[in-house]
């Protein structure tokens, strides 16, 4: 599942949110017709974007530390017996 999640942030996913949540706040912020309680839902529609960002980010920054510590154990052996020749 992991994989499926990165590979939908990979096509653009991650970047529609943040575009969607942009328009949410520019809308929010510019438009002087949304009544309170179209304001309130627009809200709570960002903060639920908001959250799926951070859990995106999460992700992606999980997968960047696993693929560093697999990074590590290439690298660190091979500079290891460069120090012995």
């Amino acid at each position: 599942m992991k994989n499926e999640n990165i590979n939908t942030l990979a096509s653009g996913d991650f970047e529609n949110k943040l575009d969607e949540l942009q328009k949410i706040v520019q809308r929010l912020e510019n438009d002087p017709d949304v009544t309170l309680e179209d304001s309130m839902s627009l809200y709570e529609s960002g903060l639920k974007i908001a959250k799926q960002c951070v859990e995106d980010l999460a992700q992606l920054n999980a997968r960047i530390t696993e693929l560093n510590k697999q990074l590590d154990l290439v690298i660190m052996p091979s500079l290891g017996d460069n120090d012995e020749n």
